[in-house]
């Protein structure tokens, strides 16, 4: 057995192990994914974030988490006179003192809409707060940036999969004591571990890379580093080729790339290979006038209708769009697919399912069915 196939078996081994480990903790007992669904972010996230950030909620530990929090995410907060707010002016968390106010914008499987963060920032300094001393918060899973770009120097990002679970973890250790308390935050950690994809043990981290030190298996590793990479860059074009072939026997669907990459090739490598100028571009059609349909990728894959011209809208267009029946996300016109598909983590199953041919033009077709058949709603197409 060579060097290579030693690496892959041992790896193999180790991921069945913790695989083991993990459908026991996903069968446990957590009574926040038995009350709301898991990835609720108004009646569940906000709202739990909400009662451990508050120095009057019923944990009575006063400003023992808000301050952890503050600490994590890295900014400054008087701790005099502190309130804090769960959509006052429809801002998710808003957290004020004298002189500092934070803006949290808490987003999960969703995006700002037009001018959102703007709109929120006027409305706290009309509150009498000067903008230099206004946090404005973006809370998302994976670090994903406001569509907003205008606002985006503004905005302070912190993510679930690394500050609120960090966070969490330390204010899991301050109230080790307190077995109600610390076993709630365990479960609260828990159920952010999974939607952030971290449900493995710490175990198979720490095993992986004691194997890794060992007769130069790191060495082995680092030279299929590249060839994973292009792996990725195949699979995710294989998505894009089979999508718009599937797309363009119905529309003449385009290119596009808002940084001017000329095609699919171009973006796909650059997303995986450079860190800056990576995303949005995808394909799109034009409905009507001044109307696209678009399938782009930020983290995730997403697709619906927008308007180039905001202020060229249709009474119309406006009335036909909200005849389609569709689960919009965040009150826009756009949605992922019911198969979620997170081209930048790459370990979720629905990913590493595009890998089979045959499954792959399964669940394109899903897509790009529901797709034509959104466009279909809107031009009135009658389909049988």
């Amino acid at each position: 057995m060579n060097r290579l196939e030693t690496l892959f078996s041992q790896l193999q081994i180790l991921e069945l192990k913790y695989q083991k480990i993990e459908e026991h903790a996903i069968n446990t007992f957590n009574i926040f994914s038995i009350l709301r669904k898991a990835d609720d972010e108004v009646h569940l996230h906000s709202r739990f974030l909400y009662e451990l950030l508050n120095p009057q909620g019923s944990h009575q530990q006063g400003d023992r988490f808000l301050k952890l929090f503050i600490r994590e995410i890295g900014i400054e907060l008087p701790h005099n006179d502190i309130k804090i707010y769960k959509e006052k002016l429809n801002i998710d968390l808003l957290i004020l003192s004298k002189p500092k106010a934070i803006i949290i914008e808490n987003k999960i499987h969703t995006h700002d809409h037009s001018h959102q963060l703007s709109h929120y920032l006027e409305k706290v300094k009309n509150l009498g707060y000067k903008e230099e001393n206004i946090n404005l918060i973006y809370l998302t899973l994976f670090d994903e940036v406001p569509r907003e770009k205008a606002i985006r120097d503004k905005v302070i990002n912190i993510t679930y999969h690394e500050h609120i679970r960090t966070w969490l973890s330390a204010s899991i250790k301050e109230v080790a004591l307190l077995p109600t308390l610390r076993e709630t935050l365990v479960q609260y950690l828990n159920l952010i571990n999974r939607l952030t994809h971290q449900t493995h043990h710490k175990g198979f981290t720490l095993e992986v890379k004691e194997f890794l030190l060992q007769e130069n298996h790191l060495q082995t590793a680092l030279n299929i580093s590249d060839a994973i990479i292009e792996a990725k860059i195949d699979i995710q074009l294989n998505f894009w080729k089979t999508l718009i072939r599937n797309l363009q026997e119905h529309y003449p669907f385009e290119f596009t790339n808002y940084y001017g990459d000329k095609n699919i090739q171009k973006s796909v490598n650059k997303y995986y290979k450079k860190q800056k100028n990576r995303k949005e571009y995808g394909y799109e059609y034009q409905v009507d006038e001044n109307l696209y349909f678009f399938i782009e990728i930020k983290n995730n894959i997403y697709y619906g209708f927008y308007f180039p011209d905001k202020n060229q809208i249709k009474e119309e267009q406006m009335e036909r769009l909200n005849r389609i029946k569709a689960s919009w996300e965040d009150g826009n016109y756009w949605k992922y697919p019911n198969k979620q598909l997170n081209f930048e983590k790459f370990n979720t199953p629905n990913v590493l399912d595009l890998i089979n041919p045959e499954q792959r033009e399964k669940d394109i077709k899903i897509i790009s069915d529901e797709i034509i058949d959104l466009i279909q709603q809107y031009q009135g197409v009658l389909v049988c």
